[in-house]
C-alpha cells in the first residue's frame, strides 16, 4: 500500500466497533450507521445480538460486517483490523469497546484473573488502536479513536481492584495516543458510561432502589446515549478535540454518594463477608 494515499471524501465512512452485538456497542454500532457510516462489529458469545445489530444497520441502508472474537488472544486486534480495512478499503473510526467486567477483592484476587483482564481491557484496546492508526496514517484518514472505559475509573468502588483501574489507565494511556497521533489530524478520546441500562430492567426486590433514583437527571442512560456522544466525536464538529474522557452518566458521580435519594452501598457488607468467608476457607 502506498503511503499517504488520499481517499475519496465521498466515499462512504467506515467504522469498526468491537462487542457491538449488544448495550453500549450495539448502540455506538447503530447511531453511526444512522450517521451514515458502514460498520463492522465484532462479538464474542451472542451471535443472535450481532445478526440483530446487522439488520438494524441494514435497515438503515449500510453494510454491516460481523466478526467473532475472543480479545483474550493478544495476536487477533490487528488481523481483526487488517481483515476490516481489507473488506471496506479504509477505516475511520476505531472504538474499542468490548470488555469483560469484574467483582474482586484484593483479598481473593488470582494471578490468572488478573491476567486475563489485562490482555481483555487493556492490551487489547491498545492493539485495536494502533492497528487501526497505522491503516489511517498510511491512507491518510483524518480519523478518531474511541475507548469505552467508565466512571469507574474516576470513582473508587469496593471489589474493583482490577476493572476500576484498567479503566483508569485506559484514560491515561488515551492522552498519550492523542499526542502521538495528533500530527496526523488524527483523534483519540475516551466516552465514560455510568449507570446506562444495557439489559432490561428487572423487578427490584423488597428494599431495593432503582439506581436511577440516584442520578441527577433522574433516568438511567442507554446505548443510544453512548452512541450519540461517539458520533458527535467523530464529525468535523468535534475536530478540536482529543485526548479528553467524557462522562456520560447523567451527573452520577459528580456529588458522591446519593444522600436523600437512595440507600448507599459504599462498601457492601455482603460482599465483604463473601470475601472474607473465600478468604478463610482457602480459596
Amino acid at each position: 500500500m502506498s503511503q499517504n494515499r488520499n481517499h475519496d471524501n465521498n466515499q462512504c465512512k467506515v467504522a469498526m466497533v468491537t462487542g457491538g452485538s449488544s448495550g453500549i456497542g450495539q448502540g455506538i454500532a447503530i447511531v453511526l450507521a444512522e450517521h451514515g457510516y458502514d460498520v463492522a462489529i465484532t462479538y464474542n458469545r451472542n451471535p443472535e445480538g450481532a445478526e440483530q445489530t446487522r439488520a438494524d444497520i441494514e435497515a438503515l441502508g449500510r453494510r454491516c460486517l460481523i466478526y467473532q472474537a475472543s480479545f483474550q488472544d493478544t495476536s487477533l486486534p490487528a488481523k481483526l483490523v487488517d481483515e476490516v480495512h481489507e473488506a471496506y478499503g479504509r477505516i475511520d473510526v476505531m472504538c474499542c469497546n468490548a470488555a469483560k467486567d469484574s467483582r474482586n477483592s484484593i483479598l481473593t484476587v488470582t494471578p490468572e484473573e488478573i491476567e486475563e483482564m489485562m490482555r481483555i481491557d487493556f492490551a487489547g484496546y491498545l492493539l485495536l488502536a494502533g492497528a487501526a492508526a497505522r491503516h489511517m496514517v498510511r491512507d491518510g484518514i483524518k480519523g478518531s479513536i474511541f475507548f469505552t472505559t467508565s466512571t469507574r475509573g474516576e470513582r473508587a468502588y469496593a471489589e474493583d481492584v482490577i476493572y476500576g483501574g484498567l479503566k483508569a489507565a485506559i484514560n491515561r494511556s488515551c492522552q498519550s495516543i492523542a499526542l502521538d497521533l495528533a500530527p496526523y489530524g488524527i483523534r483519540a478520546n475516551c466516552i465514560a458510561p455510568g449507570a446506562t441500562r444495557v439489559r432490561p430492567p428487572r423487578e427490584p426486590q423488597p428494599g431495593q432502589f432503582g439506581l436511577e433514583k440516584a442520578v441527577p437527571l433522574g433516568r438511567m442512560g442507554t446505548p443510544r446515549d453512548s452512541g450519540e456522544l461517539v458520533a458527535f466525536l467523530a464529525s468535523g464538529k468535534a475536530s478540536y478535540i482529543t485526548g479528553t474522557t467524557i462522562r456520560v452518566d447523567g451527573g452520577l458521580i459528580l456529588s458522591g454518594p446519593p444522600e436523600g435519594w437512595a440507600e448507599a452501598h459504599i462498601i457492601n457488607p455482603k460482599w465483604t463477608k463473601r470475601h472474607y468467608d473465600r478468604l478463610m476457607n482457602g480459596e
